[in-house]
């Protein structure tokens, strides 16, 4: 009983966090986007005899901020670090970065964004950190020191705003619009509808992340031809755990689609309410959960998740490289974090490349990173120029769906691309420029 309730607690923290992804913070309302089109190739230093903080003749120190204590760190350790210490064990034993070796240095911001701040500055000012790698939802309590300290920052926005703000971090694939209320796809309703459905309910939770996703999805259902919104709630507490009232409204409301902007347990208690009450949907999405533990979770059988990067169903060459790091270290491949973990990690080594392993510097890490074009780790996923990406919302998810408790592709493994997007309380279609961007 003890181990099912430690599964259940780490799947609802996984998914809870997943959830939070599709909307992040609203950090940056009122700042301008960057314009990268003046950047030009700064040139590896002929000698490294004044090398950067952190860089030795064997050494590269790195720091990694990610939450490692309190109640989601069941969903972050240790899967992250494990992803992280795959990537950087083959970087250190194939002599990927030349003489040099990268040594991790982990701090716990334990979620919170006072001790993210901490963090930032102990590894920088302490440690003497050459970069850090970011795998926190609370990113932005630290962001603004490291942008000011011109600290090169990867790892994975997790929604938060100040990954489209700041030009010294870099998302492993997407970046994020500064404002997330401001600027977001219809992707959403749009998969609704390609999967079949026309009535469509929408739940969320009061939860600050949940209610701007809730309340995007009805802007995009609203503003979807086809689609009709027969239901919507945003009211669901983070207590909550009998979902028949709502189930009873689902039902009366004629819906054939729902969107869930709630996840784990609760996502679990809605679809098992909805099963007793005899309601048959035609299509029930979640925001995320691509994880060995959650595929099981009851009530999810035939149910869609998104993710970001191409699912390792996939099997692409990067994949395969992947799993053969994991697997190298006895970690299991199949964990949403450690994916995150291992993509951030790579960034960071394809920093340390941009900038010249011979003697890496902070100013050239972050500007010819930022020139880095058409980067997609071997087909793990949507191609990514770095100067294009940055500051706009994500165009492109791959879809799953759960099947005897295992995940399978939908769409041939290929990604599902939203066609019109909310920019400023206005609905437009997606350019042929944003389109080439992904």
């Amino acid at each position: 009983m003890v181990k099912r309730r430690m599964v259940a607690v780490i799947v609802a923290s996984v998914l809870a966090t997943a959830a939070s992804i599709v909307t992040g913070g609203v950090a940056g309302a009122d700042h301008k986007p960057v314009n990268f089109d003046k950047l030009k190739l700064i040139k590896e230093p002929a000698s490294c005899d004044e090398p950067d903080q952190g860089i030795t003749d064997d050494t590269i120190k790195v720091g990694v901020i990610s939450i490692l204590s309190g109640p989601q760190a069941t969903s972050f350790a240790p899967s992250t670090m494990q992803g992280i210490e795959a990537r950087v064990e083959r970087a250190n034993t194939t002599g990927e970065l030349g003489d040099r070796q990268i040594e991790l240095l982990p701090v716990d911001d334990a979620a919170d964004p006072a001790r993210n701040l901490t963090a930032a500055q102990q590894l920088n000012e302490e440690e003497q950190v050459f970069g850090v790698i970011s795998q926190t939802n609370v990113a932005k309590g630290g962001a603004e020191y490291l942008h000011e300290e011109g600290v090169p920052v990867t790892g994975w926005h997790i929604g938060e705003g100040v990954w489209g703000i700041y030009e010294n971090m870099f998302s492993w694939r997407p970046s994020q619009p500064p404002d997330p209320r401001t600027i977001f796809t219809l992707r959403t309703a749009e998969v609704l509808k390609e999967l079949g459905a026309k009535k469509i309910a929408v739940v969320g939770s009061n939860s600050e992340s949940s209610a701007v996703n809730t309340a995007q999805t009805v802007t995009a259902v609203e503003n979807t031809k086809g689609l009709k919104l027969v239901y919507d709630t945003a009211d669901v507490t983070p207590e909550q755990q009998d979902f028949t009232g709502i189930a009873a409204q689902i039902k009366d409301s004629g819906a054939d689609g729902l969107y869930m902007a709630i996840a784990g347990l609760q996502a679990s208690g809605l679809l098992q309410a909805l099963d007793q009450a005899g309601v048959e949907l035609k299509v029930r999405v979640l925001p995320g959960g691509y994880d060995d533990r959650a595929a099981g979770l009851a009530g999810y059988e035939g149910s869609y998740v998104g993710t970001e990067f191409a699912p390792l169903e996939v099997n692409a060459p990067g994949h395969q490289q992947y799993i053969e790091d994991m697997e190298a270290l006895g970690y299991d491949p199949l964990r949403f974090f450690s994916i995150h973990g291992y993509l951030g990690a790579n960034m960071f080594i394809e920093g340390i490349k941009a900038a010249g392993v011979g003697c890496p510097t902070r100013e050239a890490f972050i500007n010819n990173l930022r020139l880095l074009e058409d980067y997609d780790l071997d087909g793990f996923f949507v191609p990514a120029d770095y100067a294009k990406v940055f500051g706009r919302p994500q165009l492109c998810i791959y879809y799953l769906q759960i099947e005897d408790a295992a995940f399978v592709p939908i769409f041939d493994g290929e990604p599902f691309c939203a066609s019109h997007v909310s920019d400023d309380g206005k609905i437009r279609k997606v350019k042929k420029s944003e389109r080439a961007i992904g």
